[in-house]
């Protein structure tokens, strides 16, 4: 009698059952990868932005904002977008560009931050009011997971350190 070269029906399933057990520990790594690179999506895009506000504000001489699109949830100001415009209070109808952030992720303004819901830089690119704070972003849902903070010095220069949301 000739054999049939092949995979028996118990080998499949144990393969099956292999692939299902690595499986059940790959999704949520792969969940907490995705979290943090939408927060560190979002904070480049909020450092780009004041980045690119205090560059424009040089090089047209003149006072330049970035501000939040819709700051009216206080645990939010900034998560629905910002935009950057010639003068203050600028106009997010005619800016010189909007950011659009990736859903899932909160920026909050920290005291003395708290509901502000704009960045001023004068014609040498320089903090308006002088005033360093932080802005925490975090995600939604982040559980434990690290968020950031973004500190800006009272000149307008940004750090980017690593926070714990969710204690």
């Amino acid at each position: 009698m000739k054999r049939i070269a092949g995979f028996t029906i118990i080998e499949l399933m144990v393969a099956l059952s292999i692939a299902a057990v690595l499986m059940a520990f790959a999704i949520p790594a792969f969940n907490d990868f995705t979290s943090q690179r939408r927060i560190a999506a979002n904070v480049n895009l909020l450092v780009t932005a004041i980045g690119y506000a205090r560059s424009e504000a040089t090089r047209l001489g003149t006072r330049v904002t970035v501000q939040a699109v819709d700051a009216s949830e206080s645990d939010d100001e900034w998560g629905g977008g910002f935009c950057v415009t010639v003068d203050d209070p600028g106009d997010c109808a005619d800016p010189l560009r909007t950011f659009v952030l990736e859903a899932g992720t909160t920026i909050d303004g920290i005291v003395p931050y708290n509901n502000l819901d704009r960045f001023s830089f004068n014609s040498r690119g320089l903090l308006i009011g002088n005033i360093a704070g932080d802005l925490q972003v975090c995600g939604e849902d982040a559980g434990d997971d690290p968020g950031r903070t973004i500190s800006m010095n009272a000149l307008g220069r940004t750090n980017v350190v690593d926070l714990t949301c969710f204690p």
